[in-house]
């Protein structure tokens, strides 16, 4: 979007993801990734849900919000301290507190669990319910070791054949063979982004926050994707980005 010499004496943000449709009043324009707007442009809220996440190169990172009556735009300070997934799981609650709420994954996730607790062999395994089409889906986890493997073309796998990737509850469990019991760990929401999208996403970021500190980059990544996604686990965030950056 074009901004005037007099629109210049304004803050500047730029869109990271817009949730919902926001419009920009004087162009019909749908606001999307990458837009650059100040705070002054008048703006059209398509619902009280609708959202975006926007930054600013010398105030930071927000999330743009419906305004109130007295208000042209209402920025809202983004979550910046985020607690860690990256504790190790060494018992049934570690696990518990692990897997719950939103869990972002980004494609194939690692994570070392303690075998004298949970061994993982060929009678010993984790594996996740979902439903999918009013069909209960059982998949059985890979593992390496002490890891347990979540990769979203394996989960999202019926008969061999692939389905598209979507958001539901999913439970996990860890199973005895030997002793045939199925124990229920924990339910959960597993959050598997769209890999381009994201990717347009966290360039936005770093591109913004090109002369900050590695760990200050990371830390702005993870609270955003905590917001809008759901909370990542380290390890498979970190490989994500230097795959990421390979790439480009």
């Amino acid at each position: 979007m074009l901004l005037t010499s007099a629109d210049k004496l304004v803050d500047e943000y730029k869109v990271i993801k817009v949730t919902g449709k926001i419009l920009y009043k004087n162009s019909g324009k749908v606001m999307s990734t990458g837009d650059v707007f100040n705070s002054n442009v008048p703006l059209k809220f398509s619902s009280d849900n609708s959202r975006a996440a926007v930054i600013s190169k010398s105030k930071g990172r927000f999330v743009l919000a419906p305004p109130s009556k007295s208000q042209k735009t209402n920025l809202v300070p983004a979550v910046n301290n985020i607690s860690s997934r990256s504790g190790g799981i060494v018992n049934e609650l570690d696990l518990k507190n692990h897997f719950s709420g939103n869990y972002l994954i980004l494609d194939r996730l690692e994570l070392p669990i303690n075998e004298k607790s949970f061994p993982q062999d060929k009678k010993h395994f984790f594996f996740l319910s979902y439903q999918y089409r009013g069909e209960k889906i059982a998949k059985k986890l890979a593992s390496d070791g002490n890891k347990v493997i979540l990769d979203k073309n394996d989960i999202f796998s019926i008969d061999g054949k692939s389905i598209a990737p979507f958001n539901t509850e999913m439970v996990l469990f860890y199973r005895d063979a030997s002793s045939k019991e199925n124990v229920m760990i924990s339910k959960f929401n597993p959050i598997f982004p769209d890999n381009e999208s994201l990717k347009k996403e966290i360039e936005v970021i770093l591109n913004e926050y090109s002369e900050k500190t590695e760990e200050k980059k990371f830390n702005e990544i993870k609270g955003y994707l905590t917001e809008f996604y759901g909370k990542p686990y380290d390890d498979n965030l970190n490989e994500w980005l230097e795959q990421f950056s390979s790439s480009k």
